[in-house]
């Protein structure tokens, strides 16, 4: 496993923004690897033995098969066993440590005796598993859609990680409009399970939360930029070229050959968990998804829009910068 610290590409952001379309996107580049997202390995994908990006079973994926054997198995001394024993362990530690009510003691770095021994147990899992997702795939950047800014305050306590942060903004109203739909299957899940929902205004409280961390967590990457889903879906290859440029990681001649001016061109991927989007091989047209303007209540609109209405003019959906595909209250 290789000791030079692993770049990764940080995803940060709302669930339902958009993030598998971008994280698979980048995964595309050359020398890049998209995992999908990372925090959800130990909580669901593995102990529910969810289907990974190429179609198979977690637990049958050769991809995933070798990086739990790099990453947890003899070669560590014995540490752990496999993915089995690893992701019982991160599964009992995950919801104490990684959640919203830690983001204050992650960012100031009171964390306490206990609560520190725990997370660099967590946090050394973590940058095995990294180091394992690169090494196995050669890549030389590691895509991580996990979009919790809670992960990505804790992530930064690794020396060993290279992050890039990129905080992809949508339309919080067709953010919100996306989290009201119930009864939509997860199309990973093993046995039908739902998505979860938020109501309108709970989400829009979030919504705003979220961001503001996320600006935080930007201002303090050496390498970051923000994305807007709308921007991705419009012009995506002179955003997907601005934000590797932001990041640092400007594109050869050739390396976005798969993204064209209205469709992107993907291949398979080994990313697991996000949308269903994942499954989905080939030439893919883009659409921009403002089913809000027409689907979202007007009540819940206003609301939405009343809370979030700061960051919705700083972001240009509100206002004179706003254009005509993402604009107008």
């Amino acid at each position: 496993m290789r000791e030079t610290p692993v770049k990764v590409l940080y995803i940060a952001g709302v669930g339902r923004s958009g993030s598998t379309l971008l994280e698979r996107v980048l995964g595309a580049v050359p020398g890049f690897v998209n995992a999908g997202e990372v925090n959800a390995i130990f909580s669901r994908v593995a102990s529910q033995d969810q289907r990974c990006g190429c179609g198979e079973a977690f637990s049958e994926c050769p991809f995933w098969t070798a990086v739990g054997a790099e990453a947890f198995g003899e070669a560590f001394g014995g540490a752990f066993g496999g993915w089995d024993e690893v992701t019982a362990r991160m599964s009992a530690l995950q919801p104490r440590l990684i959640r919203q009510r830690q983001v204050p003691r992650l960012a100031t770095g009171a964390l306490g005796t206990a609560y520190g021994l725990e997370l660099a147990e967590y946090l050394d899992v973590h940058h095995r598993l990294y180091q394992a997702i690169a090494s196995v795939s050669g890549a030389e950047v590691v895509v991580d859609a996990s979009k919790s800014t809670a992960q990505l305050f804790a992530l930064r306590r690794i020396d060993g990680l290279d992050l890039r942060v990129v905080n992809l903004v949508r339309d919080s109203r067709g953010v919100a409009n996306s989290w009201n739909k119930s009864g939509i299957v997860k199309p990973q899940s093993q046995e039908g399970a739902h998505m979860g929902t938020y109501a309108p205004h709970r989400l829009a409280v979030l919504w705003s939360a979220l961001q503001l961390e996320c600006t935080a967590l930007r201002a303090a990457a050496p390498h970051s930029t923000r994305v807007r889903y709308e921007d991705l879906v419009a012009k995506p290859r002179p955003t997907v070229e601005r934000a590797l440029t932001e990041l640092g990681l400007p594109p050869k001649a050739g390396d976005l050959a798969h993204v064209g001016e209205n469709s992107v061109e993907l291949g398979a991927s080994h990313g697991v968990a996000g949308s269903r989007t994942r499954f989905t091989h080939g030439r893919i047209e883009l659409q921009l998804d403002d089913a809000w303007r027409s689907t979202l209540p007007a009540g819940a609109r206003r609301v939405v829009t009343a809370v979030t209405l700061p960051q919705l003019v700083g972001y240009g959906y509100v206002g004179r910068r706003a254009d005509a595909r993402t604009g107008t209250a």
